[in-house]
């Protein structure tokens, strides 16, 4: 049965067994690339192909230019190691040291979050919502004194004046209801 589960996920042959050699790589597959054209075959970023490259990941052939053969091949290896220890405890299977690294994760980004409220970088949501209801306010007056300003500028008459005020009070109901 896990035979099975290792042919599907690719997983590599136990060392007593005989291997089978591997195929030869495609003809259409050139044997170097640049990292602008393994980035494509990879579907990565041009920063995710040189950091792999740092790590040792991609094997660079040349300047610039990368063996395709041994970066695929590394790249492969390394998602399957990534994929053998996604969701297993860290290391030595140790919950212990599993829940110790979540709860150092959690105060880490809890000092975070203080130290940018500090600097000023985080505001409280109800400092906000007070100045938006202020600048809402204030902007709701302003547009309501705009009808008697215009009467008084252009003469209209007390009618035209009134209409004018209606519209106004009319839309900005509207734009309370929207919401």
């Amino acid at each position: 049965m896990f035979d099975e589960f290792d042919d599907l996920l690719g997983t590599p042959a136990p060392q007593n067994s005989t291997a089978q050699p591997l195929p030869a790589p495609s003809p259409d597959l050139p044997l170097e690339m640049d990292e602008r054209a393994l980035a494509g075959l990879l579907r990565l970023s041009l920063s995710q192909v040189r950091t792999k490259a740092r790590e040792g990941v991609f094997v660079r052939s040349s300047r610039g230019r990368y063996d395709v053969g041994q970066s695929v091949g590394n790249y492969v290896e390394r998602l399957r190691e990534q994929a053998a220890r996604a969701g297993r405890p860290a290391a030595g299977g140790d919950d212990l040291k599993a829940e110790k690294l979540r709860l150092t994760k959690a105060q880490a980004d809890a000092q975070e979050l203080k130290n940018q409220q500090a600097a000023g970088d985080l505001i409280p949501i109800a400092d906000v919502r007070r100045e938006w209801i202020v600048t809402a306010a204030d902007l709701r007056s302003q547009i309501l004194a705009i009808p008697a300003r215009v009467a008084a500028r252009m003469g209209l008459n007390r009618e035209a004046a009134v209409t004018l005020e209606d519209e106004v009070r009319l839309a900005l109901e509207e734009l309370k209801d929207e919401r």
